[in-house]
Parts: structure tokens; sequence; C-alpha cells
């Protein structure tokens, strides 16, 4: 849009978007207007506005006026399942998934976090065992042990935890969250000085 010169429209219409005076006028009606329905990071940075907002009805919105020839891209596929995983519509992003024949760790990671995000850890740990070794990366382990943490399961976080190998401190937080959403504080305080033993006290860790 800044090369465009129209930085201030992005600005006018994404808090339009927010706050719609009119449900008719939205983002992707207006781009429609300027002629820009091909250009991807448009589109990434309207997925982008309305999973922040978290409003069912503008994902509807937004997803159907998305080029059938933008659906094959990565960065889009992985922001619609992003966005209907934010929204509350798991079947959707899951839609999506099934149709990508080899999926990137993008595109894994984001629907593991979109069952977990969603309630459901089995079914996001049940996809997590699917992804190649060889992909696994730290946001792929944070969203794993999310969905666990919030849905309590502690014996397959544990597991998983065991299994990394390169720890980060994201990923001692993220297990240490959900060993005190257990009330399991013991094992929670042991992960917090294992961590300290060779790094500075992290405050996220106490929170």
């Amino acid at each position: 849009y800044v090369e465009n010169n129209l930085a201030k429209k992005t600005i006018e219409l994404f808090n339009e978007l927010k706050n719609p005076a009119d449900v008719n006028k939205t983002l992707l009606n207006q781009m429609k207007l300027d002629d820009i329905q091909s250009n991807v990071p448009i589109y990434l940075s309207a997925i982008k506005a309305v999973s922040q907002i978290g409003d069912y009805s503008k994902a509807q919105s937004i997803a159907k006026q998305i080029p059938d020839s933008l659906l094959v891209e990565n960065q889009i596929r992985g922001a619609l399942i992003d966005l209907w995983g934010k929204v509350g519509s798991v079947v959707e992003a899951k839609l999506i998934f099934d149709k990508i024949r080899q999926p990137n760790i993008i595109e894994y990671t984001t629907m593991v976090n979109s069952y977990g995000l969603n309630g459901m850890g089995m079914q996001a740990i049940a996809l997590f065992h699917q992804i190649p070794r060889e992909f696994l990366h730290e946001a792929t382990y944070v969203c794993a042990l999310n969905a666990c943490s919030h849905s309590g399961l502690v014996s397959e976080a544990r597991l998983i935890f065991k299994n990394i190998e390169m720890k980060t401190m994201r990923i001692y937080s993220t297990m240490i969250d959900c060993l005190s959403r257990a009330s399991a504080f013991e094992q929670a305080q042991e992960l917090i000085d294992e961590y300290e033993r060779n790094h500075s006290p992290e405050s996220t860790m106490y929170s």
C-alpha cells in the first residue's frame, strides 16, 4: 500500500473493518475496486486484521472474496488456517489443511495451534506426531505444548518436552505454564531451577 501511495487509505479501511459503519463496505470490497485482488501481501494483511478482530462473519466475508488463483499460495493457506482457528471454526481450518498434499511446517504448526486454541488437545497432539521430525522447530513445540496445557494433557506434554533436544526459553516457559495449570507447582519450580542453572532468570516463567 505504501508503494501505491495508499497508506492513508489502508488506515481508513482497516479502521472501517474494525468499526464498520456499513457492513457492506469491507476492506476486500475496496480492494476489488482498486483492482489489486491478485496481490498476496494485501490479502495477507487483510486476513491478519480479521484474525485479530476474531469475528466469524468477517472471516466468512474475506474468505469468500479471495480469488481461487490465490488459494494455492502457501502463505494464503496458512493465514486462512490461522484465521479459522482464531474465530473458532476448526472445521473450516481442517478443510483447508486437508486439501494440502504435502503440508509445510508453517501449515502443520498453524493447524496444531488451531486445534489447541479450541480446546482440541488430543487432535493437536495426534497431528503433531504426524509431522516429520526434521520439520519440528520451536514454534511447533510451543503450539503443541500450549495445546496440552489448555486441555489438561500433562502426561502428553511431559513426553513431548522430554524428547525436545534444544529447549529454548519459550519451550521451558510453555511447559512450566502447563504444569502450573495442572497445579504441579513443585515440578514447575524444578524446571525453573533447571533453566536458571545455565541461564539468567526470566520473568515470564513466574507469571
